[in-house]
């Protein structure tokens, strides 16, 4: 007798950090984007390190899209949280502590309504 389990279901994530209030320097962004990219990909296992997307707009280069799969999701929080205990300053831990709170709740968030209309 095979034991067959259910497969994974992967749903994707997608927020945008664009706070013209903190007034950080693009590149400093950057870098802790960086960091943050860096330590999510090294705290997760080898076959869902590319389950995460971290781009700078081309344009507003305070404004940055973050994609992530649900797989990899808790690793990004965790990188994001050693990045805040890592950097001083309070400006700083309230940005990326947002960055958290809309990560979670898409992660804990109701289900997206969804209609099937039959005509």
């Amino acid at each position: 007798m095979q034991n067959y389990s259910k497969p994974e279901t992967v749903s994707t994530l997608h927020i945008t950090m664009d706070d013209s209030k903190f007034e950080a320097k693009p590149d400093v962004l950057f870098k802790a984007y960086s960091a943050i990219d860096a330590r999510a990909r090294q705290l997760a296992p080898e076959n869902i390190r590319n389950e995460l997307k971290i781009v700078q707009d081309g344009r507003i280069k305070t404004k940055f899209y973050v994609t992530v799969s649900n797989r990899m999701a808790p690793h990004l929080l965790q990188a994001i949280q050693q990045q805040i205990d890592h950097k001083a300053g309070m400006d700083f831990g309230l940005y990326f502590q947002k960055l958290q709170e809309q990560l979670m709740s898409q992660m804990f968030g109701p289900e997206p309504l969804s209609f099937n209309i039959k005509l």
